[in-house]
């Protein structure tokens, strides 16, 4: 059972756009992983002839995020293609994470002024989502590619200190193991800063390298079940579990600070 939950657990939390300098000053966030975290994540369903538009502008947005990062506006940046469809329609995905809301909103107008929005935005099915993290890590300075995960749970109303302690306690370690042996570069627990979904919404993400690291996970996974096989009961009676879904996506580019 510890399997099923943690199986789908993916930080950043999940989630993707796009920001800009604007001549601000660099700003030191040397102490990002103390701090809470906000998601501003985009999902998109995008025509797949207009695919290539929309990844584009991921790569033109590029230098002005990676100057988003390192004057300290943004905590991480990203984008990505959905790898496994489902009947949401969502193909693509991109995010921005910050420390506060107005560093949110800043890069956000930035990247808009910065570069010309894709005509593919106005004719594809859209979404935002508002996510906050208390409890994250990421290896600082890490960029490229690689593939993100993310689990989404509706959890009773009153247990969501509960999910917070028993990731804290329970599978915070996991992840903090498996960071640093470089399996996967960011992981969160996100709970919604704005409510657009379920109430109890809450989600799980982290980021791997590559898909072979996915395997060296699930391999370091069955052996974390096998010495607490508590968790997967105890995480799930917290949990409407049917609500369960996974998202896979193949990352594009992304950067951490």
């Amino acid at each position: 059972m510890a399997k099923r939950v943690l199986q789908g657990m993916v930080l950043f939390c999940v989630a993707l756009l796009l920001a800009a300098a604007g001549g601000r000053p660099a700003r030191a966030q040397a102490n990002v992983a103390d701090q809470a975290v906000y998601t501003y994540v985009a999902l998109w369903g995008v025509p797949r002839a207009q695919w290539g538009e929309i990844e584009k502008f991921y790569k033109d947005a590029r230098p002005t995020l990676e100057k988003l990062t390192a004057n300290g506006t943004l905590a991480g940046w990203g984008n990505a293609r959905v790898f496994v469809h489902d009947d949401t329609g969502f193909t693509h995905a991109n995010w921005i994470m910050a420390t506060s809301f107005a560093d949110i909103a800043r890069a956000l107008d930035a990247v808009r002024s910065a570069v010309p929005q894709p005509a593919a935005f106005a004719s594809s099915k859209h979404v935002d989502e508002l996510l906050r993290a208390t409890i994250h890590g990421g290896k600082p300075g890490a960029s490229g590619t690689g593939m993100l995960w993310v689990a989404r749970y509706e959890v009773r109303p009153d247990q969501m200190e509960e999910i917070r302690r028993l990731f804290e306690t329970g599978i915070k370690p996991l992840f903090d193991e498996q960071m640093a042996a470089g399996t996967i570069l960011s992981y969160s627990l996100n709970f919604q800063a704005v409510h657009t979904g379920p109430e109890g919404g809450v989600s799980i993400a982290y980021l791997l390298p590559d898909a072979a690291a996915i395997d060296k996970f699930q391999t370091a996974l069955a052996a974390y079940e096998a010495l607490h096989p508590e968790i997967g009961p105890s995480m799930e009676a917290t949990m409407e579990y049917a609500a369960h879904r996974d998202s896979v996506y193949e990352v594009l580019s992304f950067g951490q600070k």
